[in-house]
């Protein structure tokens, strides 16, 4: 049987159209189901980094509030002075939501992640330091090491602020902009962070100089003058 006498039977076109009616429903049926799992993703991204700006939110603004560096600086000298004070010290739990989602962080880029993940690890750091504090035995180390000690821990909760702010930055523009707004961001921060580094060596530079410049004059031509 020819290929033109095949097509002219009706059973045959028939099959044919209904094969192709079959494929073609697998094909729409494969770009929905990849159109639902892209939006369901797009929508778990979004949950997931509403959820963790929140929290680091509530947790920065607290921190705002507190007065740190005046604070501590109280509080140092008080160790300092008061025989045998040292302050009482909480325990925090200011990533719980972070705990119960952290399975999920991989949904979101890597540029975004990275500085949550350096927040919430500053955050297990303070709590480390806050259990070695809860449990120091001030007569054994004395005053002038715990006050040390407990300025470092409030520098921690200071740096917490900055990394905190910087997290919430990468979220919100994600959340706002997307890739195109974060990556935006991040080049701009490193080139804020690479003028800040040239900055601080060209003023090192500069003092050393003065400082050798100095060192160099002889010791009868500065009597001279």
């Amino acid at each position: 049987m020819s290929f033109a006498t095949t097509l002219s039977d009706a059973r045959v076109v028939a099959a044919m159209i209904g094969g192709a009616v079959v494929a073609g429903g697998w094909v729409v049926t494969h770009l929905l189901s990849a159109a639902r799992d892209r939006a369901a993703r797009a929508e778990r991204v979004r949950d997931v980094q509403g959820a963790l700006y929140a929290e680091i939110r509530v947790h920065v603004a607290t921190l705002k509030g507190q007065s740190l560096p005046v604070y501590g600086a109280e509080m140092e000298a008080m160790i300092l002075k008061a025989d045998g004070f040292f302050p009482v010290i909480p325990t925090e739990q200011n990533d719980r939501l972070f705990g119960a989602i952290v399975e999920n962080i991989h949904v979101l880029p890597f540029r975004v992640v990275d500085p949550v993940v350096q927040y919430y690890n500053q955050l297990a750091t303070i709590g480390t330091m806050i259990a070695d504090l809860r449990a120091l035995d001030l007569a054994r180390v004395g005053p002038q090491r715990a006050a040390r000690m407990y300025r470092h821990y409030i520098e921690m909760k200071i740096e917490a602020i900055d990394l905190g702010e910087e997290a919430m930055a990468f979220l919100l523009a994600h959340l706002t902009g997307g890739n195109a707004a974060v990556a935006e961001l991040s080049d701009s921060r490193q080139k804020t962070r690479l003028a800040e580094t040239k900055a601080g060596v060209t003023a090192w530079i500069q003092t050393e100089r003065s400082r050798l410049s100095a060192a160099n004059i002889p010791a009868s031509g500065r009597s001279g003058q």
